[in-house]
């Protein structure tokens, strides 16, 4: 098989990482695969992973970016493109008049409604097949968009790479001495970005209410966005110290992560979180809030980490004080975490989904 994974996906996080990681898990495969990007940044991040990417024209959906996706897709002659953003899909179902290439939508759309226009609607008759990484967003699209529920339809959970992300204490260590942080100081972290729905005003608040009760209570911040000033304001208004990391590499990442005495993930909206995933692959012990399919990753029985309601600074509060005060709970949950990405959530397992999802579109089956 020969596939195209086009993304206007601005930065590495998210379903970037998503792309790199299916992009490569096919190539071992046997199956050439050319990643389409429309941001230098991302293109270069991916070129730096030595991943097969070509960037055309991205922002809009006129003559110019139709044509430059054609010329991708002849290029690579691709059989199949995965799209994950509507104007993504718009672009592919516009180029695919003119190149035999069957369209999979990996559906991403979780933070607004989705357009309802008369184009999008014939947009949306292109789909071969979608792709879903959670139940909750499968549910959801079937919802709000009635005509997903007429195509063949994948569930398709992430799968992590538990060889690059693991606990490196050393990593931990040195990450704690580059951000001036005390080896003795108990380190909450969050992952993500610094959006609104990313919830971390939720977890400054539950902190801020537990920092007598915890000595050396420092909080981590890892992730870049348009809230930041906002965040660093209402940081600075209260007793807890807060480190804003900005967006790191995966190897800093892991650092980070390996640094944490316990990772919080407050963020209200959530397909299938990456940030989740990958602290625990880390084995850290993890408290989220209960949004979107963050318990399906996670867990709903409280033994990989335990779930709280969204938007609650005292509920997060209160287990966040009860689980730092136990170390050996702490451990526990984080072994039960890599132990549940090792069973259910490998990068194997992933491939095999998309793998077999693609072969059905490609022969028609």
């Amino acid at each position: 098989m020969r596939i195209a994974l086009l993304t206007s996906a601005k930065g590495w996080r998210g379903s970037a990482a998503s792309y790199a990681k299916i992009a490569r898990g096919l190539n071992e495969r046997g199956h050439p695969t050319q990643l389409i990007t429309a941001a230098p940044d991302l293109t270069a991040r991916m070129a730096t992973e030595k991943l097969p990417v070509v960037e055309i024209p991205g922002g809009n959906t006129g003559p110019r970016e139709v044509q430059a996706l054609w010329r991708a897709l002849r290029g690579c002659t691709a059989q199949a493109v995965v799209v994950d953003r509507p104007r993504d899909l718009r672009l592919a179902a516009l180029a695919t008049l003119f190149h035999p290439a069957r369209i999979v939508y990996r559906y991403n759309l979780n933070y607004r409604p989705p357009r309802v226009h008369l184009a999008d609607r014939l947009y949306s008759r292109r789909v071969a097949a979608c792709v879903f990484q959670s139940e909750f967003i499968q549910n959801a699209a079937g919802r709000m968009e009635p005509w997903v529920r007429r195509v063949p339809g994948y569930r398709i959970p992430n799968g992590y790479d538990t060889t690059r992300f693991a606990p490196r204490p050393a990593a931990g260590d040195a990450f704690r001495q580059k951000w001036n942080i005390a080896r003795d100081a108990v380190v909450v972290l969050t992952s993500a970005k610094l959006e609104p729905d990313k919830g971390q005003a939720v977890a400054i608040a539950a902190l801020n209410r537990i920092y007598d009760e915890v000595a050396g209570l420092t909080y981590v911040v890892c992730g870049n966005g348009a809230r930041e000033q906002e965040l660093r304001q209402l940081a600075a208004a209260g007793p807890v110290p807060v480190r804003f990391t900005g967006l790191l590499e995966p190897d800093e990442l892991v650092g980070a992560l390996s640094s944490a005495n316990l990772v919080v993930h407050p963020s209200l909206h959530e397909i299938f979180p990456n940030a989740v995933g990958e602290a625990m692959a880390c084995a850290r012990a993890i408290i989220a809030a209960d949004a979107g399919g963050t318990g399906e990753l996670l867990g709903r029985d409280g033994s990989a980490g335990l779930l709280v309601p969204p938007s609650d600074p005292e509920s997060l509060a209160r287990e966040t004080a009860a689980l730092l005060r136990d170390a050996n709970r702490r451990a526990y949950l984080g072994a039960a975490a890599r132990r549940r990405i090792e069973t259910e959530f490998t990068l194997d397992r992933m491939i095999d989904g998309y793998e077999a999802a693609l072969d059905h579109v490609i022969s028609g089956r």
